[in-house]
């Protein structure tokens, strides 16, 4: 990359950092595929040429190349010669969008209408950070699986589950290929009684961005819940990263007013969206 390319990029006023140690071709790539998977390039669409993209980024042409063919290998762009670089039909896949406190439900609606592929089931012993947030003796026996689940062949989540293992010893690996896990806690005596979840975003390792079907170090939202029964005890802790372009969380707002003044106060959608974004099977 010449320091001629580094200064145009800069210069061009695009978003592009030619500082942050990230190639041009893929921040490049990263931009066009955001305005692809919102809708900005509809499908059937044909995106600017090699030398439309040198000029509006002020890149060079193996800049441009390289980013289309990063499109093209995620499966989002055909190319062609004579056609040039069409949006591929199904690119811009509606997310889901399901309600913060509404996890229940959006959990039997994910099961129905999504598929899983089980990665890793085994028991082992816990880790210090793992037993202590399932109030187990450092070294108790937990079960711990790795799962993908996708919608229509695309993945959108990767999980790593851990439960004690006098629980996870009542189903199997086929089990939670077929079912959600909290259907399969409740089967084994548990009560589901509350859960405290964190949202926050994280980047894709190599193993998990292979399995999503992303770049490594992509952005992905990091969703982590340890789930109680009724006596108060962890029979759960999951982690979960999803593809920020095909899953987000979704609140209602309504602006209340009292004594202290105007806020804006929470609320649950009355129907969940998820039921909307993606049909039943």
């Amino acid at each position: 990359m010449s320091r001629t390319e580094l200064t145009r990029g800069m210069a061009a006023g695009t978003g592009l950092d030619a500082r942050s140690g990230i190639p041009l071709f893929h921040q490049v790539a990263v931009i066009l595929r955001d305005r692809i998977l919102s809708g900005a390039h509809a499908e059937g669409e044909r995106l600017p040429s090699e030398a439309e993209i040198c000029d509006s980024f002020g890149v060079s042409r193996i800049t441009a190349k390289r980013a289309m063919d990063e499109l093209a290998a995620e499966g989002l762009v055909t190319r062609s010669r004579g056609r040039g670089t069409i949006v591929t039909e199904g690119a811009a896949m509606a997310p889901f969008e399901v309600s913060v406190d509404g996890w229940i439900e959006n959990i039997s609606r994910m099961g129905r209408m999504t598929e899983v592929r089980v990665l890793e089931f085994g028991y082992r012993r816990a880790p210090r950070a793992i037993a202590q947030e399932l109030d187990l003796p450092e070294g108790a026996e937990v079960q711990r699986s790795i799962r993908v689940r996708s919608h229509g062949g695309t993945p959108l989540s990767w999980l790593e589950t851990w439960v004690p293992a006098d629980i996870g010893r009542s189903y199997s690996a086929q089990d939670m290929g077929a079912q959600p896990l909290l259907h399969l806690l409740e089967r084994a005596g548990a009560r589901i009684a509350s859960a405290r979840q964190t949202i926050s975003a994280g980047l894709a390792t190599p193993q998990v961005a292979q399995a999503l079907g992303v770049q490594a170090g992509a952005a992905l939202l990091d969703v982590r819940r340890l789930v109680r029964d009724t006596r108060g005890r962890p029979v759960e802790l999951i982690s979960i990263l999803y593809r920020p372009d095909l899953y987000r969380f979704a609140m209602e707002l309504t602006r209340v007013a009292d004594a202290e003044g105007a806020r804006w106060e929470a609320e649950s959608p009355p129907v969940d969206p998820a039921a909307a974004a993606i049909p039943d099977p």
